[in-house]
């Protein structure tokens, strides 16, 4: 300190900001601070990024395959939007099971159980845009065959 090494230190004077990951670091706060102030973090926590990101990456492709799903519900439809819907639904599952694997890597390496996350329930997400597609075509025309 004599020799002014901490002078004009970025942040200096100012209260620490304490984040998500701070709290989950639990009495290894500081050292994750330091951590990510020099642009590294642990790999939980950075996995607890990708999570982050995977997540809302599914609220996008389910609000996604919602819309498509609309869109065939119109009478006439529903077969110029199947492979689109199905793409949608392959997107997300696909996602949804890398995203548990995540999620279970994570709650193993993380320092506690506080810190751990549920983990996504895959077939129940999937069955719910499945009953989605289901609705949407149910309200379609029968054709009867009679002329």
């Amino acid at each position: 300190m004599a020799s002014g090494a901490f002078e004009n230190l970025p942040g200096a004077g100012r209260p620490l900001n304490f984040g998500q990951g701070d709290a989950l670091a639990g009495d290894n706060w500081i050292g994750f601070r330091v951590l990510q102030n020099g642009g590294m973090l642990p790999e939980w926590l950075e996995l607890a990024r990708e999570i982050e990101r995977d997540l809302t990456r599914l609220e996008q492709i389910d609000a996604e395959h919602a819309a498509l799903c609309a869109a065939a519900s119109v009478p006439g439809e529903a077969a110029a939007y199947a492979g689109l819907i199905a793409r949608a639904r392959a997107s997300y599952e696909d996602l949804a099971r890398s995203l548990r694997k995540r999620q279970e890597r994570f709650n193993h390496e993380a320092p506690g159980i506080r810190s751990e996350r549920p983990a996504i329930w895959i077939e129940y997400h999937l069955g719910r845009l499945d009953g989605r597609l289901k609705d949407a075509t149910a309200r379609q025309p029968t054709d009867s065959g009679s002329t």
